[in-house]
């Protein structure tokens, strides 16, 4: 697996162990639109595993081509489809709490 991004976020609400929550649902815009410096270059669908660290995982699809040193947002790095595709929290964590979102090429 290669490492593709890293971020801070900020969640923008509180989640309990066992709901099931989207990128979409669990940041605030201003979050969705941090920038997003990427580590390598990778292609339109490429399989992705996003790990929100001790909260839950997920394989995106990326939406588009990128390339290594382009900056992009959770908004543009996914399609809508992927973007809420729910993910399962492991734990409980409050609104405002800081989550580093790990992403990695598995494929």
């Amino acid at each position: 697996m290669v490492k593709f991004a890293s971020v801070k976020l900020i969640l923008g609400k509180e989640v309990k162990k066992g709901d099931q929550e989207s990128l979409q649902t669990l940041f605030h815009s201003a979050e969705r639109y941090r920038r997003i410096p990427l580590l390598t270059s990778a292609n339109e669908d490429t399989n992705v595993r996003v790990v929100l660290k001790g909260l839950g995982a997920a394989d995106l699809k990326l939406g588009d081509d990128m390339e290594r040193g382009q900056v992009k947002t959770i908004m543009t790095l996914f399609w809508f489809a992927e973007r809420a595709k729910l993910i399962e929290m492991k734990r409980k964590a409050k609104a405002g709490q800081s989550v580093t979102m790990d992403m990695t090429i598995t494929s």
